[in-house]
């Protein structure tokens, strides 16, 4: 297909007659895959006499072609090499040519290129790039290359510097230029020239967001980057530009992007490199240099174009937050300290202060969208871009870090509050209980403070529970909740405050304000013990309301107060448990359904937040589970109910919430297994089998349930063991990761050990998955211990069937032989990988079983010496383990017995100091001395302790040192016994054998102790004589 005949043909992909367009469409399908279809794409939209609606259609079909087919994929077409040959070098000057909207498709093809090309096929762009830059060429055309090279740096934007080698070699020459035609388009406002600065600092932030390549960045070229970024922030906006656009359109005009991605790089240099003393040895001389030269020119920029601010000039949100958080960092470095300290006040009322105040668009989204205003509000999200948050943090930095700053700044807010009655504004009042609430965490640790906390709630905030205006009323339970952990005198001080916000909560016609209410009464009920009595009366009622509120608003956070009354309240929920979780289970399927079709079905931004509020409705059904578990009468009721919620998250692969339904299942089957729940268990293998073994870790704990809560039951349906096995044999076959495959072999391993005698014919089954797993050539320590104490955990089981398995389990290396001495030889070798207490308890039991067992053979002849030694070892560790965990419990006994300390309060600094970050200091110490290869140890198994098996409970299992003791009596009865003991023991080895054997008395005498304790006690009786003569003979 030629030029012609290929525009004429994406023309007709344009008509309104859908038949024309349907044929057009074909044609382009058609020739797709044909060679050379891909190059006459590039040279239409290439040509200077291509139509525009002709040459945008064909930009889309060949970015369409570049992403499906430029990748080198097994049975699929790809772009032959001389078509990417000439994409490649023709490139550049199609993105030249092109109009913004084929540009942005170009970028998309851009981004595939560099990533399967760059550096090896591609490196010709780069001195292609660098010639174009280099060149007084049109500002459109250096926008061109600015807009292909930032594609080709974001592939890099997240690799390692030892990764970067490629580039950061051509960025060498390129950067500089960079730099140089920044400085040069600074005067220039016009939107091509803006448009090249600020692609250019969206180039230099991803090459520096998490390591600063000190090859590229020396000092000179680091020095003139900051000059740069300082004169884009001294450069006001075209009033031309403001008077022109809405204060809406604004903050997404180029010019205040420009200054954004600026100040994104100014706020980043100055957290990584503006304090020397927390940043590592490589970059002190950097540091230094910035904090010596750049640091406070920059800083005195900002401060004027907070001037100008409060002038009454615009300034985008997101830039006033940067600005913020620049002015947040020099708080606590003593350079820059020494200018803001003189300013700082200031700023806060001048600045700070209107943002804390509430505002006409926060009142204007009250009325009109009561909703979305509780979201913005409470989005943890937004914290990190909003310019209130960082305002409150900056305010909390200045107070905390330095001295003499708390004082002028209560002073001046408690001036707002006593303002007389002529004058009064509500709003006015709003920020100043906001300032305060902010360095609240400062005044209760300082005591001339924390004494006047009673007073200021009493004279200025519990009034305003009665205020007409809204705001007023939320402000007045936000303060409340900041100062709830405070010391009152008065009991009726804390009653009012509790009341008061309880009858908001309840009463209260405003939205906004019953959510803060509710957030107020959760911290009171937390901070304040006492309040718990008042909130009894009224805690059904609350409940109801706060159903409601969730039901309205789908706050996430409203989930957590709810848990938080059902914990409190655990002994009184009882009676409603049944119909709260009713009303539960509908509000999550209201909510399911309203996810199901928000944002057009993309999951966009209003689904990800129902998505949370739906997680947080199953954490609380969850922890009103944990509250009602032991309540036989309710729990089948309840568990009907949530039948339907499971078989509707698990059978629709609802895979959001299957973390929150297993933990779900798990409480219900933590007691007993009704035939409701054993139902759940088919619907649990369909889940894995539809979804593979992602969410296998999740579905352990109620696996671990189903396979020791009703060993009858488990037992009695063959079906039950045998998706056990299934799920634990698919995960271990698969390519997972290796945790799936510590709970499949852990999970093997409990139904071995929990079914004694009971699985005869599937502990061959059992075994072999372990054995495959041992056989593998590839294996970290952590799988290849767990695999292990399956098979020793088989030989516990059973001794001579166990060894059956071995004799015929064959490798080819080992011929008709078996694998038993290949086994035993790794066991013994291999005594650090059995970690916690339950791993070694289980192989000294398994070994003196099999030892001592009358029939099963004993294949460790060859390995005498090491028998003996190998017991010592875990017994040895296992006692200093059993030491551990009791002066850990008793420590945590202790501990709670004598309550949490206070906190000491924050040192401040003098403005001569810098912040000294020991943590920060040691961390970024450990980062530079870091190996990545090193992983070895990092995983911890730990958290497979917790899936218990019978021989975890003290009270009825075997005692390991006890078996140890009668395995040296049986091995000192017989012939072949005394030789081993002979070989392996030596005065060392005696001496630590009569220290396992005293202490395996004592832990007998320890628990004979326990079970008289728990049957009553000792019986003292009278029916003896006492003898008159003693023979000490």
């Amino acid at each position: 297909m030629n030029l012609v005949e290929l525009e004429n043909t994406l023309a007709g992909t344009l008509s309104p007659d859908p038949n024309i367009r349907k044929a057009a469409e074909l044609n382009i399908k058609r020739v797709e895959q044909v060679q050379g279809f891909s190059v006459t794409l590039l040279q239409l939209m290439m040509n200077d006499g291509t139509q525009t609606p002709a040459a945008q259609a064909a930009s889309i079909n060949f970015k369409n072609v570049i992403v499906k087919h430029w990748k080198v994929r097994d049975d699929y077409f790809c772009i032959p090499e001389p078509d990417k040959a000439a994409i490649r070098d023709n490139f550049l000057e199609c993105m030249v040519k092109s109009n913004t909207m084929i540009r942005k498709q170009l970028c998309v093809c851009a981004q595939t290129i560099a990533r399967e090309d760059y550096p090896e096929r591609w490196r010709s762009i780069m001195e292609q790039l660098y010639l174009n830059l280099s060149t007084d060429s049109a500002a459109s055309a250096w926008l061109a290359s600015l807009l292909l090279l930032h594609q080709i740096v974001k592939k890099y934007e997240y690799k390692k510097l030892e990764e970067r080698d490629g580039l950061h070699e051509d960025m060498e020459k390129v950067l500089p230029v960079l730099f140089e035609r920044l400085s040069q388009l600074h005067t220039d406002d016009s939107e091509v020239s803006v448009g090249c600065q600020k692609t250019i600092l969206k180039i230099v932030y991803r090459l520096i967001q998490f390591r600063l390549p000190l090859q590229l960045f020396t000092t000179e070229v680091f020095g003139r980057m900051v000059v740069c970024l300082q004169q884009i922030m001294s450069r006001p906006v075209p009033k031309e530009v403001e008077e022109q656009e809405s204060k809406e359109e604004l903050p997404n005009t180029i010019w205040w992007k420009m200054k954004k991605w600026s100040m994104h790089l100014l706020a980043k240099i100055f957290e990584r490199y503006g304090n020397t003393n927390n940043i590592s040895k490589e970059y002190k001389k950097l540091g230094q240099f910035f904090s010596s030269q750049c640091a406070v020119p920059i800083l005195n920029t900002l401060l004027m174009t907070l001037v100008e601010t409060n002038k009454g000039r615009y300034m985008s949100p997101r830039v006033l937050q940067k600005i913020l958080v620049y002015l947040k960092l020099g708080v606590s470095v003593a350079v820059t300290w020494k200018v803001l300290k003189d300013s700082i006040l200031e700023v806060i009322q001048k600045v700070v202060f209107p943002l804390l105040c509430h505002s006409d668009d926060d009142e204007e989204l009250w009325k009109e969208d009561p909703y979305e205003y509780i979201r913005m509000k409470f989005d943890v999200f937004e914290d990190f871009v909003s310019p209130v948050s960082t305002a409150l943090a900056l305010i909390e930095e200045v107070v905390t870090k330095r001295k003499n700053m708390l004082s002028p700044l209560l002073h001046w807010a408690a001036q707002l509050l006593a303002t007389p009655q002529d004058q009064y504004n509500p709003r006015i009042k709003d920020g100043a209980m906001h300032l305060i609430g902010a360095v609240s965490e400062k005044l209760l640790k300082k005591s001339e403070y924390a004494s006047q906390i009673e007073n200021m709630l009493q004279v200025h905030v519990l009034q305003d529970f009665q205020s007409p205006h809204g705001f007023l009323r939320t402000r007045a339970c936000w303060v409340v909740q900041k100062f709830s952990g405070a010391k009152f005198s008065n009991r009726d001080t804390l009653r009012l405050a509790f009341e008061g916000v309880r009858v908001l909560l309840l009463n209260d016609k405003e939205l906004p304000v019953q959510v803060e209410a509710a957030f107020a009464l959760q911290t009171l009920l937390t901070r304040q013990p006492v309040t718990k009595d008042l909130l009894s009366p009224h805690v059904g009622a609350v409940i109801q309301k706060l159903l409601e509120a969730i039901k309205e608003t789908e706050n996430e956070d409203l989930t957590f107060v709810m848990q938080e009354l059902i914990e409190t309240y655990s002994e009184d929920i009882h009676t409603v448990a049944v119909a709260l979780v009713t009303e539960l289970v509908k509000t999550f399927n209201s909510i399911l359904e309203e996810a199901a079709t928000a944002d057009d079905g993309e999951g966009g931004g209003e689904s990800a937040y129902k998505t949370m509020t739906a997680m947080g409705i199953l954490n609380t059904i969850q922890n009103l589970l944990s509250a009602v578990s032991q309540n036989q009468k309710i729990m089948p009721k309840i568990e009907n109910i949530l039948a339907d919620l499971i078989s509707t998250i698990l059978k629709g692969r609802i895979v959001d919430y299957y973390e929150e339904v297993f933990q779900m299942i798990q409480i219900l089957t933590a007691l007993r297994v009704s035939s409701v729940m054993w139902n759940v268990l088919f619907q649990i293998y369909e889940a894995f089998k539809a979804d593979g073994a992602d969410y296998f870790t999740d579905m352990m704990g109620s696996l671990h349930n189903y396979a020791t809560v009703d060993s009858a039951q488990f037992l009695a349906n063959p079906q039950y063991i045998e998706i056990m096995y299934n799920i634990s044999k698919t995960v271990l076959k698969s390519e997972e990761s290796e945790d799936p495959q510590y709970n499949a072999l852990k999970l093997v391993e409990v139904i071995i050990i929990n079914h004694r005698g009971k699985v005869d014919n599937m502990l061959h089954m059992f075994m072999g998955l372990a054995l495959d797993k041992l056989a593998q050539s590839v294996q970290t320590v952590e799988l290849r211990a767990v695999a292990l104490l399956v098979v020793v955990a088989g030989i516990w089981y059973n001794p001579t069937l166990a060894m059956v398995v071995l004799q015929r389990y064959k490798l080819p290396q080992c011929g008709d032989q078996g694998v038993t001495e290949q086994f035993f030889n790794q066991l013994f070798s291999d005594t650090e990988v059995f970690m916690g207490i339950h791993d070694k308890k289980v192989a000294v039991l398994s070994l003196c079983e099999l030892i001592m067992h009358p029939t099963a053979p004993k294949p460790f002849e060859h390995l005498a010496d090491k028998l003996i030694p190998f017991f010592v070892s875990l017994l040895t560790n296992l006692r200093l383990a059993y030491q551990l965990r009791r002066e850990e419990e008793a420590g945590e006994q202790e501990s709670g017995e004598e309550g949490e300390d206070d906190e000491e309060a924050d040192e401040e600094l003098e403005s001569d100091d810098d912040e000294w970050d020991d943590e920060g200091e040691e961390y970024v110490s450990k980062l530079d001395d870091f190996d990545p290869s090193d992983v070895n140890g990092m995983f911890d198994l730990d958290h497979l302790e917790c899936f218990d098996t019978i021989l975890d409970d003290d009270d009825t299992a075997p005692c390991e040192f006890a078996a140890f003791k009668k395995l040296l009596e049986f091995l000192s009865q017989s012939k072949d016994g005394h030789e081993i003991l002979l070989k392996c023991v030596d005065d060392k080895m005696r001496q630590d054998i009569s220290g396992l054997i005293e202490y395996a008395d004592k832990e007998a005498a320890r628990r004979q102790s326990e079970r008289i304790e728990n049957q009553g006690g000792y019986n003292f009786t009278n029916s003896f004589t006492v003898p008159t003569q003693f023979n000490f003979g």
